[in-house]
């Protein structure tokens, strides 16, 4: 396929913003205005996020956040693809469009030695690429294979940053601009920081965390250290929020999946299969669904940030079901996770019944009024549609242009090399099973 080269594109994406038809009752044929303000998106990744969970926990009238934004949002179960363990190839096919022979991330680690994959792997443009080409700014944290963080039109907060915290200083290329680094840093969360008191809300009422976290210490540490990771971030975006004005605001959660890895077989496994101490598993069992009822209040404070209408996706990479015995072996991720989508092209409350991971990335474009590109396989989700919507969508996907490929990212490097931080992603990711 030919891949238009980067002036073509641009002029593509100035073109289209003009011809798309602007917004209005009926969705007609009106020229958008030149003074139209360009429409903003606000994306809540939660990694692993399965409505199989969710739906009967908001029955039990919790996680009000996420419940409330569903009756909101056109929603439906998102198909994922295989191989649904590795999420960094999920994600980049997520923010890429295109499918990981394109995008080029394909795994946790690569070589004998498992060093860990970082941004030098993308060979796709992202989405942030493909509107910070259109002069519009982007917030990103957290997201996976983003270390070292390279410039964008706006920042990105790499992955890395709950790595290597006992360093005398902080490792090279964490956050983009240089010049947050500080201040990014200062929100890291310290995972031994956490009282009794604050870690009491994961177990039942009544239960003594002191003599429970010597009982268990390494599912404690576990706990410490995702919670940690996700509160880092969660800070980063509560300072950048008020410093920069971005067009895409792209929140991202990997706790709701790592804590899902180490807590969902207490829950899944029927007492009566347990061989285990039953003090244990009772201990645990209700560990997910609290950290669930956490992620919800980070979500609700990451909405309040925004106008109550503020155009918005929520969505998982895949689902999780815990350990089931299927084929050769356990699994534990499942095909299907979530997407929810608020805005005046969808309809509040609109079912939509099928919607797969490659379409993600084209809808997110469409909300922000740019047109996906021929070579990214899937649609714009065209379910739930509002009048305005039904206007609008069909004449994005007419006018595609041809590739974004020639965005692509200009060639990263390794980043700072250390050997016990490598090593320290190296653990975390066997006690999640990932690798060996």
């Amino acid at each position: 396929m030919r891949v238009a080269g980067r002036g073509s594109v641009l002029a593509g994406l100035m073109l289209l913003a003009v011809l798309l038809p602007a917004a209005g009752c009926g969705g007609g044929g009106k020229a958008v205005a030149a003074g139209k303000a360009p429409a903003k998106l606000l994306v809540i990744g939660l990694d692993s996020a399965d409505f199989t969970l969710l739906d009967p926990l908001m029955a039990e009238g919790r996680l009000p956040h996420l419940k409330a934004f569903r009756a909101q949002a056109a929603s439906g179960r998102m198909q994922s693809f295989y191989p649904l363990e590795k999420s960094p190839l999920l994600w980049a096919s997520i923010c890429t469009g295109v499918m990981p022979a394109v995008h080029g991330i394909d795994n946790f680690v690569k070589g004998d030695e498992e060093k860990p994959v970082t941004g030098s792997a993308w060979r796709a443009p992202a989405i942030w690429d493909i509107i910070g080409a259109a002069g519009r700014t982007t917030y990103v944290g957290g997201m996976w294979v983003t270390y070292p963080a390279r410039p964008i039109k706006g920042v990105m907060v790499s992955d890395y940053l709950p790595y290597g915290s006992g360093r005398e200083r902080p490792l090279a290329g964490l956050v983009s601009p240089d010049s947050l680094t500080d201040n990014v840093v200062a929100c890291r969360v310290d995972p031994q920081s956490f009282t009794p008191a604050q870690l009491a809300r994961f177990f039942p009422q009544g239960v003594d965390v002191v003599s429970l976290e010597k009982q268990y210490p390494e599912q404690f540490q576990q706990l410490r250290n995702i919670w940690a990771a996700d509160l880092g971030y969660l800070a980063v975006a509560r300072q950048v929020k008020d410093q920069h004005a971005d067009d895409l605001f792209f929140f991202y959660l990997r706790g709701p999946d790592m804590i899902s890895h180490g807590f969902y077989h207490y829950r899944a496994i029927a007492p009566a299969d347990w061989h285990r101490d039953p003090a244990e598993r009772a201990a645990f069992t209700e560990l997910v669904p609290r950290y669930y009822d956490w992620v919800d209040e980070a979500v609700g404070e990451v909405l309040s940030w925004f106008p109550a209408d503020h155009p918005t996706v929520i969505v998982s990479d895949h689902g999780f079901h815990g350990p089931r015995n299927q084929g050769k072996g356990t699994v534990e991720h499942a095909e299907y996770g979530i997407f929810m989508v608020r805005s005046p092209l969808y309809v509040a409350g609109g079912n939509i019944a099928r919607v797969k991971l490659m379409d993600i990335c084209p809808t997110m474009l469409a909300l922000l009024d740019l047109p996906p590109a021929k070579d990214m396989p899937g649609a714009i989700v065209a379910e739930a549609l509002s009048p305005m919507g039904q206007g609008r969508v069909p004449h994005i996907e007419k006018n595609r242009v041809t590739s974004y490929l020639a965005l692509r990212p200009a060639t990263v490097g390794q980043g700072e090399t250390d050997e016990k931080v490598d090593e320290e992603i190296r653990k975390q990711l066997r006690s999640l099973g990932y690798i060996k």
